[in-house]
């Protein structure tokens, strides 16, 4: 009598590893931006630091995503701001990168059984800080800038692992996209090349 539960119970376990197997993998492309212009800055150095520290727990998510917020902000950064001057350094500085997870109230009881509503939201935020200081003279900032990106994206219940990375690739490229916006249009006003 005890093989046979055994024998019952494996198959059981077999299909359940194969699921968790298939919702773990999920093929997102990586962000590269190679889609994106470089923007041309009037200075000899550009140094991108990232400050943010992210808290690894709830209600902030942004670690979980395959591409950080805040991983994603910097390689951008890095990418997209281009040394075409002949003084000065300007240093972007990542202040802010979180993604935090906000419940939201749903149907209880009988008539929650019928429904499919929004669970929960997504409010994203990205912050860079641009300062411009003389090589000399790096402590005084003769320049300043600061871009934010935000961003809100809300989940259904019952959302998939895979769709849930989705959601998160989708409102990472989004601020990005966004981010790059601010790069082609303040930062290169504030501190591109003339003529």
């Amino acid at each position: 009598m005890k093989m046979r539960a055994v024998f019952l119970c494996l198959p059981a376990v077999i299909l359940l590893s194969g699921c968790a197997e298939s919702l773990s993998t999920s093929h997102l492309p990586e962000m590269t931006f190679a889609n994106f212009t470089p923007v041309e800055l009037n200075v000899e150095k550009i140094e991108v630091r990232d400050d943010y520290k992210p808290p690894l727990k709830d209600p902030n998510v942004e670690h979980t995503f395959q591409t950080p917020t805040y991983v994603a902000a910097e390689n951008l950064l890095k990418k997209q701001l281009v040394a075409a001057g002949r003084d000065d350094v300007l240093r972007a500085v990542i202040t802010d990168a979180s993604v935090v997870r906000e419940a939201l109230p749903m149907t209880r009881g009988f008539w929650g059984v019928f429904t499919h509503e929004p669970a929960e939201r997504l409010k994203a935020k990205v912050v860079v800080r641009f300062e411009l200081a003389n090589q000399q003279a790096p402590d005084i900032v003769i320049g300043r800038v600061e871009l934010t990106a935000r961003r809100t994206k809300t989940l259904m219940e019952g959302t998939s692992v895979a769709d849930r990375d989705s959601a998160y690739f989708k409102l990472t490229e989004d601020m990005m996209n966004d981010l790059d916006n601010g790069l082609m249009t303040v930062v290169k006003n504030a501190f591109g090349k003339r003529g």
